[in-house]
């Protein structure tokens, strides 16, 4: 491991997966299992998503001695059952095309909904009002918000998942799908005003 260690911890448990500590191994699963699936679920669907984490764990198996620390362990992780999963996407979907970038690979608004940062603009009235946490108690609402995430393209879903339900930095969005910060950006713009558009409709009619 030639890589600066991220934190004490991570590098003590790194210390001991090389030295082949079972013990370490099962900590690993219990602490990044569940994320793991989360990130898988977000680009190929909930159906597939165990298998695909349970094959990115056989692949942490296979390269956990050739692991150098370049990156977090976590971005590691991420990066493995990502691209596990998007090879099962690929096995089964085309690819999403991209677009939306400009020619210096800047992202083109496609709407007056957002800033330059991407942030609401205006937010909608129901935020305004309530929390996030407060909407999502209600059944219908959630239901609807289902609808629209599932029928998302993949890698806009998977973008919208990994940035504003897991909350990862933009480089390990990167990193994990495999695409462009520019790219990132506009997957997560195009989804965000998808859902935008569900939430004004919800406020006016309280259907999807």
């Amino acid at each position: 491991m030639t890589g600066k260690p991220h934190n004490l911890a991570e590098a003590t448990l790194i210390q001991r997966l090389l030295a082949g500590e079972q013990d370490a191994f099962e900590e690993l699963v219990k602490m990044y299992h569940l994320p793991m699936k989360r990130v898988a679920a977000a680009i190929v669907g909930h159906g597939e998503a165990e298998e695909a984490v349970q094959e990115a764990w056989m692949a942490v198996i296979r390269h956990l001695p050739g692991f150098r620390g370049d990156a977090s362990l976590k971005t590691w992780l991420f990066t493995i059952v990502g691209n596990e999963a998007k090879s099962r996407l690929r096995k089964t979907r085309r690819e999403v095309p991209l677009d939306g970038v400009g020619e210096d690979g800047s992202l083109q608004l496609l709407s007056d909904r957002f800033d330059a940062t991407g942030h609401w603009l205006p937010a909608p009235a129901l935020w305004d009002h309530d929390s996030p946490e407060g909407l999502l108690s209600f059944e219908d609402f959630r239901r609807c918000l289902d609808k629209v995430l599932e029928r998302l393209p993949d890698n806009q879903r998977a973008a919208l998942s990994l940035c504003d339900m897991d909350g990862l930095p933009l480089e390990e969005i990167c990193n994990i799908l495999g695409v462009s910060a520019s790219n990132v950006r506009v997957l997560v713009h195009r989804a965000r005003l998808k859902v935008y558009g569900m939430v004004e409709y919800y406020e006016e009619t309280g259907t999807c």
